[in-house]
């Protein structure tokens, strides 16, 4: 009997664990359908879920109920496109009454000043002049404390000459001469504007005039595009600024980082940044920044070199901005408190360091190889003598912030790549001191 009294209750058991435990049914709204389980969710992480999204699709759900109208108001990061250019056409029509709708919702957002926005995204053309317009109004609107400007511009570069088979040597001397560009521009900086971004998307498009009362707040510059850069652009006064970062740029002249215009840099970025014309332009870098803590170069596609065994290839395109080799003419470094110091595939003809401080990180990358070639352009070569002599060169120009200072330590790092030997390597970090 109790043998059968425990099957019963096994089998009991088992039966009511078979059975699908009843689902909680949602209760049905005052009309008759199921409520939504995403208006239960919290504001922030709504905020958090439209902010993933363009600002465009984010503004449709504004028309959801006046809570969500409420919630798009709160998004802390603006992506506005007001056209895009695609490869060989436009994706999208310039729009003035798209543009005035947008001014009127920035204005209504900014009017009370409750949620301020934290990151203005603008993606606009510098040919349509509505649009360059709308982008002045809209940076004055947003005060945003990051702005982000895409510019771009609908003309094709083309040879001086328009003779795309003329010698490279000779259209390339004649392409600082000709100067197509968008023409001058400027950019008024609200207070509020601590960090600022200008891609610019075309070699006709210059770096802006920096004006306003954001400059003297502005601590974090970058400009990184195709553009032509000059040394007016670093003239301007920012005494507040503390990272810089240059790069994907070409240089006609010589420039300079300087304490006279920004007196604060500590942190010095030089990226991609190569010469007009090779052999014909002479564009050096003088870096003399008093309070600069870290400077990292470093030129992988602009000065890339192949091995000699590998087969002989002629760039296809035509290069009018940008050499197919660069090496700068100078380099000058003078920054007493650098401590951190990066050189990676860039070469110059002379090195010149003034003063560092005590360096705890460097890094100084070069490889041997055959350059890049155009179109009736014989091949060169960055020989191995050139590589060791400009490794040499830095160097023996760091020893003073370099600890002991020892030349024979120093000498002894200095290794080529395990599968490479056109590198030569030296790196040493604050982890791993030269007297190792």
């Amino acid at each position: 009997m109790v043998r059968e009294d425990q099957l019963e209750k096994d089998k009991g058991g088992h039966k009511a664990a078979m059975e699908k435990p009843p689902q909680q049914q949602t209760e049905p709204t005052e009309e008759g359908e199921e409520e939504d389980h995403t208006s239960r969710l919290p504001d922030d992480i709504l905020v958090g879920i439209l902010s993933l999204c363009g600002y465009d699709d984010a503004m449709r759900t504004a028309s959801v109920s006046r809570r969500w109208e409420r919630l798009v108001a709160q998004l802390p990061d603006l992506t506005l496109c007001l056209s895009i250019l695609a490869y060989t056409t436009a994706i999208g029509t310039p729009c003035e009454r798209r543009l005035r709708s947008l001014a009127c919702t920035l204005r209504r957002r900014c009017r009370d000043g409750a949620h301020p926005v934290r990151t203005l995204q603008l993606v606009y053309r510098k040919d349509v002049p509505m649009e360059c317009r709308h982008v002045d109004d809209f940076i004055a609107l947003a005060h945003a404390q990051k702005l982000v400007l895409h510019a771009q511009w609908d003309t094709d570069v083309v040879p001086a000459d328009g003779d795309a088979d003329s010698d490279d040597d000779e259209a390339a001397g004649n392409a600082d001469d000709t100067d197509e560009n968008a023409g001058a521009w400027s950019l008024e900086l609200p207070p509020a504007t601590t960090e600022l971004k200008v891609v610019p998307y075309s070699y006709e498009v210059r770096p802006p005039h920096i004006h306003g009362a954001g400059v003297g707040t502005l601590r974090s510059l970058a400009l990184v595009g195709f553009t032509v850069l000059r040394q007016d652009f670093l003239l301007t006064s920012m005494p507040s600024l503390e990272d810089l970062h240059i790069g994907d740029c070409t240089l006609p002249d010589s420039i300079e980082v300087t304490s006279a215009a920004m007196p604060r840099l500590k942190h010095l970025r030089i990226t991609e940044v190569s010469v007009m014309t090779e052999e014909i332009t002479r564009a050096g870098i003088s870096v003399l920044a008093d309070e600069l803590r870290t400077l990292r170069m470093s030129c992988h596609m602009c000065s890339s070199t192949k091995p000699t065994s590998a087969p002989e290839r002629c760039l296809n395109m035509y290069m009018r901005f940008s050499a197919s080799f660069t090496s700068y003419s100078c380099f000058r470094l003078r920054a007493p408190r650098l401590s951190v110091f990066e050189w990676r595939c860039c070469y110059a003809d002379e090195v010149r360091v003034d003063s560092v401080g005590r360096l705890s990180d460097v890094a100084v990358e070069i490889a041997a190889g055959r350059k890049p070639m155009t179109y009736r352009q014989e091949c060169r070569y960055v020989t191995v003598q050139q590589r060791d002599k400009l490794m040499t060169d830095i160097l023996h120009a760091l020893m003073p912030g370099l600890q002991p200072r020892s030349w024979e330590n120093v000498k002894g790092k200095c290794m080529q790549r395990e599968h490479d030997d056109r590198w030569l390597r030296f790196e040493i970090t604050s982890a791993c001191s030269v007297a190792q």
